[in-house]
Order: structure tokens, then sequence, then C-alpha cells
């Protein structure tokens, strides 16, 4: 095997590359972890907080006025395989106990899971709202992903798994599991549940295989008709594909901002928002054309992925002797450059000495 030495072309290719194309790719890519890092801890909180206090009031006022309640379980929204009395027990144990689990971020799939089916039962077996559909996507986030880092479950999670207590390590690690193996399907399936509602609304006939009745009930066809026309149309596409998701949502979500400053009577475009700015923050997952596109990148400039920006072989050889301030930024500055870096210096460590830039500089 033969090992060829890059000719003086080669060299420049790699440094065009390196200097012009990788570093806006480079500052892109490291803007949306930035932003996800920053951004998803209080967007998540938020969310807990808004459906956490919606699901609370509710049981607090059934708990408050239990007769009530019974005669709503029997009358008005009665479920055909529970007892009202059970019925009525249930959802309002499900409001108030699971509302202050998801709050507080403690046992948080499990609240998002009862809740769920919560919102699934009163959608189907109710009132078909928009936003009961919306309850049931954020829910299914949680279910599917877990609270965030202001949350006691990752505030006790080290603990959990160092601690005496059967089957702590064995939880984690199911629900680490399924974040890892559920979170790409759920996210595709999100995605192209907006994007059909939004097709819907935009008076595309899509939902002619089942009852125009049950279509209204799984897709929130109603709010989507208040995007503009051309908005929905475009972004039902890019949702659809997972193209441009991310700057697709953040679109989106403003367009939805302005409509709610024009009317705030619009109370389910608040839903609207949290949805999308999940998609905004987190991305639209592993099934999607912005996840092959940034797999082609990272192809192409595999620093991205915290590998070498080109392969070594070949290169020609820079050695820095010494680690002090000089050392160390010549070595940053040649970090961009097609050459073979090796520092050397007696110590394994650098030392940084306060003043020494006004006592070279004669300021001292």
């Amino acid at each position: 095997m033969t090992r060829t030495t890059p000719t003086t072309a080669d060299l420049k290719r790699q440094a065009f590359k390196q200097r012009v194309l990788a570093r806006p790719v480079g500052w892109a890519a490291a803007a949306m972890r930035l932003g996800q890092r920053s951004l998803w801890p209080f967007l998540d909180l938020v969310i807990r907080l808004w459906i956490a206090q919606t699901f609370f009031v509710s049981g607090v006022l059934k708990a408050a006025a239990w007769d009530n309640a019974l005669f709503l379980a029997a009358n008005e929204y009665p479920v055909s395989w529970l007892d009202p009395v059970v019925a009525a027990w249930i959802g309002v144990t499900i409001e108030i106990g699971a509302a202050v689990l998801l709050a507080f971020g403690l046992g948080t799939r499990l609240a998002a899971f009862a809740m769920l089916c919560l919102a699934l039962v009163i959608q189907f077996n109710y009132l078909a709202f928009d936003t009961h559909l919306f309850w049931a996507a954020l829910l299914g986030f949680y279910v599917v992903h877990g609270a965030g880092p202001i949350s006691l479950d990752r505030l006790l999670a080290r603990g959990l798994v160092e601690s005496a207590l059967p089957f702590g390590a064995t939880l984690l690690s199911a629900a680490r599991s399924m974040s890892r193996w559920m979170s790409a399907p759920f996210l595709l399936v999100q995605r192209a549940w907006l994007a059909a509602s939004m097709f819907a609304a935009a008076g595309f006939d899509i939902g002619r295989a089942m009852p125009a009745q049950l279509f209204v009930k799984i897709f929130p066809v109603q709010s989507a008709q208040h995007l503009p026309l051309a908005l929905a149309i475009g972004g039902a596409w890019l949702l659809a594909a997972g193209l441009g998701t991310r700057v697709t949502a953040l679109v989106l979500l403003v367009a939805v901002v302005g409509m709610q400053a024009m009317d705030p009577h619009l109370s389910q475009d608040w839903y609207w928002m949290l949805t999308l700015a999940v998609l905004f923050v987190t991305g639209p997952g592993a099934l999607s054309a912005d996840a092959a596109l940034e797999r082609r990148l990272k192809r192409v400039f595999p620093q991205l992925d915290d590998k070498p920006a080109f392969s070594l072989e070949g290169l020609p050889r820079v050695v820095v002797v010494g680690a002090g301030f000089g050392g160390l930024a010549c070595a940053s500055k040649l970090s961009e450059a097609p050459v073979k870096v090796t520092l050397i210096d007696r110590h394994n460590y650098h030392l940084f000495q306060p003043l020494l830039y006004q006592v070279a500089t004669a300021g001292l």
C-alpha cells in the first residue's frame, strides 16, 4: 500500500474548504446546539407549568363541587366502559395528582401518560377541540423524552442510580432507551400530523380515507385555518419532509404570534406556539431531510462530529516547541491549515502568569 503526498492544489482545496465553507457550517451547528442547551430548559418548564395549571384548576373545581362532578361524569361526558363514580374519581385524581407531578417534573413520563390518556378520552368521548389534541401532542413528547434539566427527575436521577432502591438503574435505563428509540418516530408522526392539518386547512382533500367527523377529531384543522394560505402550504411541505425544520417552525411561530397579537381570543393558537417552539428548539429528529443533510455535512466536514477536519496522512508536519502563549497561539492558528501539528513542552499543562502582558510591554 503506497502513501500519496497531497499536491499543492489538494492543500489549497482543503484550506479553502476549511476557511470558506466549514466555518459558516460550524457556526450554524454551534448556534443550534447553544440554542437547544439554553432555550430548552426554560421552554420545557413553561410547557409543563402551562399544561399542569390547566388540569389542576379543572380538578380543583370538580373536587370542590363533587356532586356536580358526579353529575357531569354520569350525564355530560359519560365513558361507556367506566362507572360514572369511578370515572369521576380517576379524572379528578389525574387532573390534580398528575398535574402536580408534571409541574415539579417528578415521575414525568407516568404523569404525562395519565394526562395524555385523559386528554384523548375528553377528545373522543366528550367535545372535540384542537386544544385537547395539542395537550396530547405535548404530553406525548414528555412520555417519550421525559422532563428537561429543571425538574426533580433530573435532580434525582444520579442518586437513584447509586441508591439501593430496587430497579432504579433499570428504570432509568429503560427511560433512556425509550428516548433513544422512540424520539425519531414520534417527531416524524408529530411533523406529519401538523403538516396534514395545514394541508387540510389550505383546502387539500387529504382526509377522504376517513369520515370527516373523525378527521376533525384527529387533526387540528380548525386552528390551522388561522395560518395564512401560503405559509400553511409551504410550511406543510417542509414540515412533512423535515427540511429546514427549525427555520420553518420559527417562521410559523412568528406568524402565529402575530395573529395572536391581532386577536387575543384565539386561545388555541397558544398551543400552536408551544408545539412549534418545541420543533424549533429540539429539531425534527433522525427521520428527516435535515438529519440526512447533517449526516452528509459531517462526512464532508468531519470536525462537525468532533473529528479531524481532514486526513493527516501525507501532510507536512509542523513541530511547535514550547506550549507558552506563543506556542499555543501558533498551534491554534495552524489547526485550520492542512498540516500535521505536534506541540512539545516539558510540562503537560500551560501555566498562565497574571500580568505577563503588562510586564512584557513595560506597563509594569
